[in-house]
């Protein structure tokens, strides 16, 4: 009889535990990453380290409508040193923990303006941040060809009318091989 008491103590402590990882299952963090032949040094504007894209202060009146754009700045990104042997294509992916629809959202701290976004452009196309993350087109890379950029831009976006104040957002960059 003890025996199966404690059957039903160990499988309803079981169940207990199993419910209370599903309903954590929010604790989880991914840790991903890639193992490549080839790799590439980085740099957006020519800085490797916390680099910063300055828009130009524009009017409220310029983004008065959803949809509306205006400041497009343009920025390079660089790969260089890629010294694979074998050539491979290689993109930029974008990481960013807050999107607003398919933009980065502004998380301006200190009087930030309203229904306005941050929009990364690669030529006319703009890129998608459905699901927190956006990547250029590829380009080959290694061999012969250590060196590509990117030619990209930024540019306010507006969600609604917008209102004055700060604008910021904020992407994590990775290079990805394919």
């Amino acid at each position: 009889m003890n025996k199966l008491v404690n059957v039903f103590a160990a499988t309803a402590i079981l169940s207990l535990s199993s419910s209370a990882f599903a309903a954590t299952s929010n604790n989880t963090v991914r840790f991903m990453g890639e193992v490549s032949e080839q790799t590439c040094d980085i740099n957006i504007n020519g800085s490797s380290t916390s680099p910063i894209v300055l828009l130009p202060t524009v009017s409220d009146s310029q983004l008065a409508t959803s949809g509306s754009t205006t400041g497009e700045t343009p920025f390079t990104v660089t790969l260089s040193g890629c010294g694979g042997a074998q050539a491979s294509n290689a993109g930029i992916v974008f990481v960013a923990n807050d999107i607003d629809g398919t933009n980065l959202k502004n998380t301006a701290s200190t009087s930030p303006a309203t229904n306005v976004a941050i929009q990364l452009m690669e030529g006319s196309n703009a890129l998608d941040f459905t699901g927190n993350k956006a990547q250029t087109t590829t380009q080959s890379v290694g061999g012969a060809n250590t060196t590509v950029t990117y030619d990209l831009a930024a540019r306010y976006y507006a969600t609604g009318q917008a209102t004055p104040g700060a604008v910021e957002a904020q992407a994590q960059f990775a290079v990805t091989y394919q």
